[in-house]
């Protein structure tokens, strides 16, 4: 019998070994570790405020203001993409060869792969990562409300908190009616805080939940135990063929 599985994957720290929008920030001058250091002040003044702010859309306020008024100003969609070409030198091992090799493996199946991300999606669609998907979820942008190509403005976000409006939509699939791909089939991988509410979602319904760690950073492990009861497998975030990842992957996949 032929099983629509769907793999869903976040991308800062799960698919690669970095925040991808600093690919951006970096070829423009922007200094890295102040741009987040900022976006933790922020935060921290948001709850000193006595707000509850997500932080994800204080970085993405953060990132919009050094569109209209800092070092990415002129910015476009077509950069953005241009950008997406860099991510591969942050792959984690076994990316982006995981994916066909899982496909092949598993031929018998109709095995789906999808992003959802916390990012910037024309930098993903950007990417070698794009030819391999199914759906692209993340932070899209507005460049026709003024004259110019300039990224003019916001058009959608996928907040940490709005992650799992976007695995649904995964899970409907090409179906309008039923889930084609059903949660209690899917796979999502993710490395932390911001996965939760994914995780906790994909597992209470019977799916998968796995939390990926870099096994070169000391205290990787560490913080993945902090999140154990919530995810079915905490993994090296190697995906290469005979790993941990992948023996544990075609298992699931083969069950």
């Amino acid at each position: 019998m032929v099983k629509n599985i769907a793999l869903v994957f976040d991308v800062d720290y799960t698919l690669i070994n970095g925040y991808h929008p600093s690919i951006i920030l970096e070829k423009r001058g922007v200094d890295i570790d102040q741009f987040w250091k900022k976006v933790s002040s922020l935060q921290q003044a948001e709850k000193n405020n006595g707000e509850k702010t997500n932080l994800d859309i204080i970085y993405l306020a953060h990132f919009m203001n050094e569109i209209r008024y800092g070092k990415l100003r002129g910015l476009t969609l077509q950069d953005l993409r241009n950008d997406g070409k860099d991510l591969e030198k942050l792959y984690y091992p076994g990316i982006p060869e995981f994916f066909d090799k899982i496909r092949k493996l598993n031929s018998e199946n109709n095995i789906s792969f999808n992003i959802v991300s916390v990012g910037i999606k024309p930098l993903l669609e950007g990417s070698s990562l794009n030819k391999y998907m199914n759906y692209i979820f993340g932070y899209t942008f507005f460049d026709d409300l003024t004259p110019g190509l300039a990224i003019d403005e916001i058009k959608s976000t996928t907040s940490s908190s709005e992650k799992i409006s976007s695995i649904v939509t995964v899970s409907y699939g090409n179906s309008e009616t039923d889930f084609e791909f059903p949660i209690k089939d899917m796979i999502y991988f993710g490395d932390g805080m911001t996965d939760i509410p994914a995780f906790r979602f994909v597992k209470k319904r019977n799916g998968t939940a796995i939390c990926v760690y870099d096994p070169n950073k000391n205290d990787s492990f560490d913080k993945a135990q902090k999140i154990k009861n919530d995810v079915n497998y905490i993994l090296p975030a190697d995906y290469r063929e005979g790993s941990e990842l992948w023996k544990t992957v075609v298992d699931i996949i083969k069950s």
